[in-house]
């Protein structure tokens, strides 16, 4: 009777104990690994690069963008700001910086200046050319960083809630590696990318000495206009690591909006990986 008993009773732990195999393997098999979590981001990471370089590196990829668009150095581009806002009055003539900036010519005053306001557009229209060339170049130097990067705490990345949190760790862990790979490449564009008949180099030091030119001339009895408008002369700063930091920070925002857009749309998935990683999102 009791080996009766203890049949039924021997049968049910093996049914159980089957059962929570199949429940522990149910529940593991839902979830993700470390190894898969870091492989999406990659991917994700590779893939945002990939649209980016192809978006930045077309004709007007940087110039007509407003979000990425290079500007003048900052601090050339704070003094002509200042100096456009100032004026001066002689012989009871006044003159803003905004006219001599755009061409002014006074034959009583003993002035005739051409003006800064095109060239300003001719050598940032240079820069951004620069830029969409060099961003050709761009992909092997970020899918090697991001090959080579190590992702700590990549579940956090995944699921902290931050839609450009893997962009943002790639930007925080490799910026100063690529910045000394993508330099030289920002180097050679601007020397080789024409202003006219000089290089974006040349034009820009041009366009920098012409201001400072302004700045100089003389109002015969009244002094130079950068006396009476209390300006300084200033200095070409190195334009290549401008336009490197600048460049590599309209990269990475792109890449940034791709990783959002692959977060968010599962069309933009486009491979096995980023489906299965990015699908835990939905």
């Amino acid at each position: 009777m009791r080996k009766l008993l203890l049949l039924p009773i021997l049968t049910f732990g093996l049914l159980f104990s089957s059962c929570e195999d199949s429940l522990d393997d149910f529940i593991g098999n839902t979830g993700l690994t470390d190894e898969e979590i870091k492989e999406g981001l990659k991917e994700a990471l590779k893939v945002g690069t990939d649209t980016s370089v192809s978006i930045l590196s077309a004709v007007d990829g940087y110039l007509k963008d407003e979000a990425v668009k290079i500007l003048l150095p900052d601090q050339v581009q704070n003094n002509i700001a200042t100096f456009k806002g100032k004026s001066f009055t002689v012989l009871g003539i006044t003159v803003t910086g905004q006219m001599l900036y755009e061409g002014y010519s006074n034959n009583l005053l003993g002035i005739n200046i051409a003006g800064l306001k095109g060239k300003e557009n001719e050598v940032i229209t240079g820069i951004n050319r620069a830029a969409e060339q060099a961003a050709s170049t761009a992909g092997p130097i970020f899918v090697e960083a991001i090959t080579d990067i190590t992702i700590q705490d990549a579940n956090n990345i995944l699921f902290g809630g931050n839609d450009r949190a893997a962009t943002e760790y790639l930007q925080s862990k490799t910026t100063l590696s690529l910045f000394n790979e993508y330099e030289p490449r920002i180097d050679n564009a601007l020397n080789s990318v024409k202003v006219g008949n000089a290089s974006v180099v040349t034009s820009y030091e041009n366009f920098v000495s012409d201001y400072n030119d302004i700045l100089s001339t003389n109002i015969p009895g009244a002094g130079t206009i950068g006396t009476l408008m209390n300006m300084e002369l200033i200095a070409a700063t190195d334009i290549s690591v401008h336009a490197t930091n600048k460049g590599l920070d309209g990269l990475f925002l792109k890449v940034a909006d791709e990783e959002e857009d692959i977060r968010k749309d599962p069309l933009a998935r486009v491979n096995a990986i980023l489906q299965k990683v990015f699908g835990e999102l939905d």
